[in-house]
């Protein structure tokens, strides 16, 4: 009985099923990864970046992800970039950078590849941290920050701000720990074309999927994204009792240059010691703008604080061209150019930035050096 009751334990059998398992989960483990790497490789061997050019590094704000790859890819193409455009949405929407590169040619006889990186909803706060990492990158001739009177109100946005440098892709970006997801999402090319989905389940998903997808599209290889919108009632001075003002209104009321803000514009300024020219603009808003500020003359003493600031910094301080050059159908609203403004001003500019070069030797630098890795 004894020997009959050995035979049939099932003890040696269930002691079979762990080992099993441990099996199949390395094979699987194995399996997943050998996909994983077999589609990176395709992903990268085929350059489908060039077919499908929605990317994502999986960070919080969608424009930014739109203009990191669109000047990768315009870097990539064109052996580098001469001179980057940094700023806000009124860059994005009002300067035409292949418009501008052609005209300065005309004038000076320079060929320069020229790049719009303006972002929506960034200050200078911001954009002084990105454009530390864009000139680590790719090492531009030439910076231009096209700046405003919002960059300097010391509320003004924070909460964007604080998303955007707060994310650990970026903070690996500007020096800190890279994570191993922060390093996949710089280098995967694989996740970098999934992450877009990313937020499938969430009910505002098709919405904001499409409209990133269109940004993508609508964005030119030079990283403009053209507005065709005409705007209404721009010479009519925003109403403090209007609802949808109030807001602004309440933001800007005593409006005064923080200190902090100006630091910022130090950081951008202080490239100039690096051997990279910093040139600090205006685009030419409709007065009716500054009404949220204090008018006119709060823009004036905002100037006159600002211009000397640049110019101890070592940097350049180029006035924006006279508002009444550009026409109200050409404008999206009091302080964005539409498409057609965004013609006039790159050509407007591109005039004062020859004049800068032909009267006072200031010119647009070709780029020193190229990085187009991941």
């Amino acid at each position: 009985m004894a020997q009959s009751d050995q035979l049939h334990d099932p003890a040696p059998a269930r002691a079979k099923h762990p080992r099993s398992l441990i099996t199949s989960l390395v094979i699987g483990a194995l399996l997943f990864l050998g996909l994983t790497l077999l589609f990176e490789g395709l992903f990268r061997w085929t350059r489908v970046d060039q077919v499908f050019s929605w990317r994502s590094l999986g960070i919080y704000h969608g424009q930014f992800e739109v203009k990191w790859f669109a000047l990768k890819d315009y870097a990539r193409q064109n052996g580098g970039v001469d001179v980057l455009l940094l700023g806000n949405s009124m860059v994005n929407t009002g300067i035409d950078p292949d418009v501008l590169a052609a005209e300065y040619e005309s004038l000076t006889g320079e060929s320069l590849r020229v790049f719009n990186f303006g972002v929506e909803g960034l200050t200078v706060a911001p954009n002084s941290v990105i454009a530390r990492i864009l000139n680590a990158k790719y090492h531009p001739g030439t910076i231009i920050f096209i700046t405003e009177m919002r960059d300097y109100a010391a509320t003004n946005g924070l909460e964007i701000e604080e998303q955007l440098l707060s994310d650990e892709w970026m903070i690996a970006r500007q020096g800190g720990e890279e994570t191993a997801r922060a390093w996949l999402r710089a280098n995967s090319s694989l996740l970098q074309q999934l992450l877009p989905f990313r937020n499938w389940s969430r009910a505002d998903f098709p919405d904001t999927f499409l409209m990133q997808a269109r940004r993508f599209a609508d964005t030119s290889l030079s990283g403009y994204e053209a507005d065709a919108s005409i705007g209404e009632n721009i010479d009519i001075p925003p109403d403090p009792a209007d609802p949808d003002e109030k807001e602004d209104f309440k933001l800007f009321a005593n409006f005064s240059i923080d200190p902090g803000r100006l630091a910022n514009l130090k950081d951008i300024l202080e490239f100039s010691n690096d051997g990279t020219p910093v040139i600090i603009t205006e685009l030419p808003v409709h007065p009716s703008y500054f009404t949220y500020f204090g008018g006119t003359q709060a823009h004036d003493r905002y100037l006159k604080t600002l211009i000397p600031f640049i110019e101890e910094q070592g940097g350049v301080f180029l006035p924006a061209p006279d508002w009444q050059g550009i026409p109200l159908f050409a404008r999206a609203d009091h302080h964005h150019l539409n498409n057609i403004g965004a013609i006039l001003y790159s050509r407007m500019l591109a005039g004062k930035l020859a004049n800068l070069c032909l009267n006072e030797g200031t010119c647009l630098r070709p780029t020193v050096g190229v990085e187009v890795s991941p």
